[in-house]
């Protein structure tokens, strides 16, 4: 390896190759090994943090409660003639869709690695996540023209009905979010589906105010207007999950990762003289990978492999970047 003028050993997590740029061959060019050095390449999920039979329980039972609180909640809501309690019925089901969305992801996540899907199915929960945000853009509108037109024609509320069905609502909404909140921190789809149940606490809470201040005052004008608070909640809890799940389909850089400060944290490394041509990008909410071109001195093959793991050490620990493609580069000095 010293004698070659010029030469670019790549060291992935599949092979380790050495490409020489003057010859077609290299002496043990292609090692298909992978040495117990290399758990952390793991491709067994990275559900770090995840237990994923717990979470698709919590998610069954969650998606069968709230399912039949939604139908309670429209009957409810027709019966009283409260736009305010059927908006929260239709923010209900989507928070519904966000659970049947998260339990799909999880089922497609399990799947295993195919030579057509390479990467397996992990980018699916941030598809998901995509779709249910989206698709409360298009509720939050249907909502704000019914409200604004019962501002102008306000209806009749029935308001005891409204206060209890929106009791038991909070009940239920509260202990989902308990169930879900840890959970949360480590998924981006089921951080939709928490984020959904959180908004939805929140106009709940406005409607048993709402239910108790028409009860008191006469004023039907206070159901829509409730209606269009819960709305613009629907709104602003989606619309942060809806960038950020654009972001990481284009590919780009994960939330909280700085390239430059990779690239300097590779530099550290004893060996290593620059990088360049890096590439971070997010192949599930919890799966994130690098790509880069690092130029080393002049070293044999089994030295790049002890510099890769080092590398790699940095890259997990600092950066929880458990993935990584690096090739390294190197020119004599003749050269």
């Amino acid at each position: 390896m010293s004698e070659v003028k010029q030469s670019i050993c790549s060291v992935s997590h599949i092979t380790h190759d050495c490409y020489n740029l003057e010859q077609t061959n290299c002496n043990n060019s292609t090692k298909h090994t992978h040495s117990d050095d290399h758990s952390h390449h793991s491709h067994l999920g990275h559900h770090h943090g995840l237990d994923l039979e717990k979470v698709n329980l919590k998610l069954k039972i969650s998606t069968f409660v709230t399912v039949l609180f939604v139908v309670i909640q429209v009957a409810a809501g027709l019966y009283t003639n409260s736009i305010a309690l059927v908006s929260d019925a239709v923010h209900n089901f989507t928070d519904a869709l966000s659970l049947i969305i998260a339990l799909f992801s999880i089922w497609l996540q399990k799947r295993p690695v195919s030579l057509s899907k390479t990467y397996g199915y992990n980018r699916a929960g941030i598809l998901a996540a995509f779709i249910n945000s989206s698709s409360l853009m298009v509720i939050v509108a249907f909502l704000c023209y019914e409200s604004v037109e019962r501002l102008f024609n306000p209806r009749q509320v029935e308001t005891h009905t409204m206060f209890w069905v929106a009791i038991v609502g909070l009940i239920i909404n509260i202990g989902i979010g308990l169930a879900l909140h840890k959970d949360s921190q480590h998924d981006i789809t089921i951080r939709s589906a928490y984020i959904h149940m959180l908004g939805d606490a929140a106009s709940t809470v406005g409607i048993i105010i709402g239910s108790i201040a028409i009860y008191y005052t006469g004023y039907m004008v206070i159901d829509p207007i409730i209606s269009l608070g819960i709305s613009a909640l629907i709104l602003w809890t989606s619309w942060d999950i809806l960038q950020e799940t654009v972001h990481l389909l284009l590919e780009g850089t994960p939330k909280g990762i700085s390239v430059d400060n990779v690239s300097k944290a590779i530099e550290t490394v004893p060996g290593v003289q620059a990088v360049h041509h890096i590439h971070i990008w997010a192949i599930a909410s919890q799966v994130t990978a690098l790509s880069c071109h690092i130029r080393v001195n002049d070293m044999n093959l089994s030295n790049c492999q002890d510099l890769l793991l080092k590398i790699n050490t940095i890259l997990k620990d600092n950066f929880q970047i458990n993935h990584t493609t690096l090739q390294f580069e190197t020119t004599s000095d003749k050269n």
